[in-house]
């Protein structure tokens, strides 16, 4: 077959016919669209937890629980007496819940030294002698100094800022004759000095055996405006020691601050 003849057959021979496209995407596209549909999911969540402002629920609290704080609240702030008979028909009554919650309840504060359980004669809110009130200030003592070091040497910058804080507070209140606040400021003010020791046992023995009790005796014991003066006073030295970050000052005016308080309660407890 000539050179010719060859070109024209390859010129009349039809052309393969074109494969038409798939109407399915191909693997790679599935993946594709799969990674931007995650993508847009992403975006429009963080979009969403950008914009969106919701309250968090908040789940009430057992009712064990909130007998308990209510029972300690009454007795540290002087609701029912040192020495004081409860009952479990008495507070059901007055709370307006099931005896179960006020055992609860009993346990704990039994724990906490601010009731006393005694068989077959009742449950009594706590009344130190004293000699208990020198052994709860010996320890107190012996946990309050340690933690005051403890948080000086960690916190020192935040303890600073937060004593001066709320000494002011307490010289405000002290001015204006508002003494529960001033009390309670007071509970506050030794309770920081624990809580910035960053030291877990340490505060929930303080927590747990001291520092309800002596609220309590503070609530009970602190009304008087020469007390409070000197109370003032006490603190005013703390807060300037504090800020001088003289660890040994402060464990000094703490120790005497500590003492003086047992002996003013116990000679009140007397009378």
């Amino acid at each position: 077959m000539g050179a010719i003849a060859f070109w024209s057959l390859c010129r009349s021979r039809p052309e393969a016919p074109s494969i038409p496209a798939s109407p399915f995407p191909s693997h790679h596209a599935c993946h594709r669209g799969k990674a931007d549909r995650k993508l847009g999911r992403a975006e429009g969540e963080a979009s969403m937890k950008s914009t969106k402002r919701v309250e968090k629920i908040i789940r009430p609290k057992p009712v064990s629980e909130v007998v308990l704080e209510r029972l300690r609240s009454d007795i540290v702030n002087n609701v029912f007496a040192l020495g004081e008979k409860i009952s479990e028909a008495q507070l059901s009554e007055l709370y307006n819940v099931t005896k179960a919650p006020i055992r609860a309840a009993y346990i704990r504060l039994e724990a906490e030294g601010l009731i006393e359980i005694r068989a077959q004669s009742g449950t009594f809110v706590f009344k130190p002698t004293a000699h208990e009130l020198q052994a709860l200030a010996e320890l107190r003592i012996a946990l309050e100094l340690e933690a005051i070091s403890l948080s000086m040497q960690r916190n020192l910058a935040v303890l600073q800022r937060e004593v001066g804080k709320i000494y002011e507070k307490m010289v405000v209140r002290a001015q204006s004759g508002s003494i529960d606040e001033y009390r309670k400021l007071d509970t506050s003010l030794h309770l920081l000095f624990v809580k910035s020791a960053d030291s877990p046992f340490l505060e929930e023995t303080f927590v747990s055996k001291v520092n309800s009790r002596f609220a309590a005796l503070r609530t009970r014991f602190s009304e008087q405006p020469r007390h409070v003066e000197n109370s003032l006073a006490e603190h005013r030295g703390l807060r300037d020691a504090i800020a001088d970050a003289d660890i040994s000052k402060v464990q000094s005016l703490l120790r005497q601050h500590i003492s003086y308080s047992q002996v003013y309660y116990a000679s009140l407890m007397q009378n």
